[in-house]
């Protein structure tokens, strides 16, 4: 049975988030030139080498055998909450946070828990000039683990909100088509579609989103206030 995309965001805090989100949106004015996914790859250089001996593993694969297990365990009770507590406490934002993301994230590049702090850490003004950027992290986690959907979602979730729509509709595409079923991709694909004025691709990926039991109704109040929300064909209820 597939495990559930849980994050640390949450789905309540990704709400909260969601108003930043649709300012920077509307605030874009489209001119500025972004890198596409290859850029990135060559802006971001090698991924970090991974584990000495274990190179780097798959999130996925963690916690089919007990020594994979332990290690997965042991990131997250000694890195990624102790990311989270100097994140939330705003005393070690800096300098700490990223120390500890980093100690997972070369050795894991798709940890989910590890992604969604990342986020969370930027969307909080962190900064760390001894790290590379976000956008390497995710670009390095979609080189090693390209068939993950949830990289794809978080990807695009750090380019949304960064005003690159072009890189963030493109990664949430492919998590869509990676995972049709999957309805935050569908539900933030159609946030951003409605925020660029496409509205029935929008609201194809809104029914696909409901559908699949998405709780939040944002992106169909979205498509109801611009006069562009219609209930889905018998075909899809």
């Amino acid at each position: 049975m597939r495990r559930p995309l849980v994050t640390i965001l949450g789905l309540a805090r990704l709400a909260r988030l969601a108003p930043a989100l649709v300012f920077f949106v509307a605030g874009s004015t489209g001119a500025e030139v972004r890198p596409s996914s290859d850029d990135y790859e060559l802006q971001c250089g090698a991924p970090p080498p991974g584990h000495a001996f274990k190179g780097r593993r798959d999130y996925r694969l963690m916690r089919s055998n007990a020594k994979d297990l332990i290690d997965l365990e042991n990131h997250g009770r000694f890195h990624i909450d102790t990311a989270i507590k100097q994140l939330r406490s705003g005393a070690n934002i800096n300098s700490g946070v990223m120390n500890n993301l980093h100690f997972v994230l070369h050795k894991v590049p798709n940890d989910q828990r590890a992604l969604s702090v990342l986020i969370e850490w930027d969307a909080a003004g962190g900064r760390d000039k001894d790290y590379a950027s976000p956008a390497c992290y995710f670009t390095w986690a979609r080189q090693f683990a390209p068939d993950d959907p949830s990289v794809w979602i978080y990807g695009g979730y750090y380019f949304y909100r960064h005003r690159d729509l072009a890189q963030a509709q493109r990664w949430w595409e492919r998590a869509v088509a990676l995972d049709p079923s999957n309805a935050e991709a569908h539900y933030n694909l159609g946030l951003l579609l409605a925020d660029t004025g496409q509205y029935d691709a929008a609201r194809t990926h809104a029914w696909a989103a409901y559908q699949a039991g998405y709780p939040l109704p944002g992106l169909r109040n979205k498509l109801q206030v611009a006069g562009q929300w219609r209930d889905p064909p018998a075909t899809l209820q």
